[in-house]
């Protein structure tokens, strides 16, 4: 290459130079300030999954959620009626309104009554990933920070409020639920199969098949939660699992609290001490059975683990 071509390549690359530079540059001053980098786009989509399991982790600068239909209930050669399949709405470039926003998800299923051994279909959720904070020693959280606005409603459209009398004329076997998974071992704590104690908020409940377990022994204790009144049941899974129900008094479609004492003066009960782990954080809701079809929508949810 001659002298002359060699000068000419040099003034070409000059200027790509400089752009790139400034590029960068911009990038870095965006990013510093929570912004999403420049020429990013700013689309939202919805996409949907129906597959029985499948692991759905959109892209976000906050806290990272994975969602999940999590047809557990059903056979991998199931091939009777009903289904489901799960909506997700997320930003493609990972800039939600605040570090804690989740995703938009919706659900919208059908499912004939299972067995009185087995009534659950499914319980399609949104969790914390475990990297965000889990698994945490109990007496090392300061709160559990947890605020939702759900609905459900009878149809494939996303409800904007829950009308009870519907879903129970659509024989609805249902509810809306917080979970929470515990272990002295931290590496137990994180499973949901494998930890020794299950802890659940149930903030709706409907049709007379959904029970918590331990209904038929009696509540344990009733505890007030920013003005909910929750009770306890307890009792034990079909994997042996201590499973621990607070169940509200009415149906709480928008919560706001720190969720931290339900955990807290459970040890007597059966519960966990505050020297076990917490490892699991969901919220969604078990999938028993409907005539029709129904939809769950949850348009507003925030997760926070506070540490000591």
């Amino acid at each position: 290459m001659g002298l002359r071509s060699l000068v000419s390549a040099g003034f070409l690359l000059l200027p790509i130079a400089v752009t790139l530079g400034l590029l960068l540059g911009l990038q870095a001053h965006r990013e510093a300030r929570g912004m999403p980098p420049p020429f990013v786009s700013n689309k939202v989509s919805t996409d949907t999954y129906c597959q029985r399991a499948f692991g759905i982790s959109p892209a976000t600068r906050g806290l990272q959620y994975t969602l999940n239909p999590n047809q557990w209930g059903i056979a991998d050669n199931y091939t009777g009626p009903g289904g489901l399949c799960m909506n997700v709405t997320s930003f493609e470039n990972a800039s939600y309104p605040t570090n804690t926003s989740a995703p938009q998800w919706s659900i919208t299923w059908q499912f004939p009554p299972g067995p009185p051994t087995q009534p659950v279909h499914a319980f399609p959720n949104i969790k914390l990933d475990p990297d965000a904070v889990f698994p945490i020693e109990i007496s090392k959280v300061a709160a559990i920070h947890f605020s939702a606005e759900w609905a459900y409603g009878v149809g494939d459209v996303k409800p904007n409020t829950t009308n009870v009398n519907d879903l129970l004329a659509a024989d609805v076997n249902s509810n809306v639920a917080i979970d929470m998974f515990l272990d002295s071992d931290p590496d137990k704590a994180v499973s949901s199969t494998d930890a020794k104690y299950e802890v659940m908020v149930w903030l709706g409940v409907f049709g007379v098949a959904t029970e918590p377990i331990g209904l038929k022994q009696g509540a344990l204790k009733t505890q007030s939660v920013n003005g909910t009144n929750f009770n306890l049941y307890f009792g034990e899974n079909g994997l042996g699992q201590s499973v621990l129900t607070w169940v509200a008094d009415g149906t709480v479609q928008n919560f706001n609290a720190d969720i931290g004492p339900l955990l807290q003066g459970l040890t007597g009960l059966g519960g966990p001490t505050v020297n076990d782990h917490l490892g699991y954080l969901a919220f969604g809701s078990e999938a028993l059975s409907a005539s029709t079809n129904i939809t769950f929508w949850n348009p507003d949810l925030h997760m926070d683990v506070i540490s000591i």
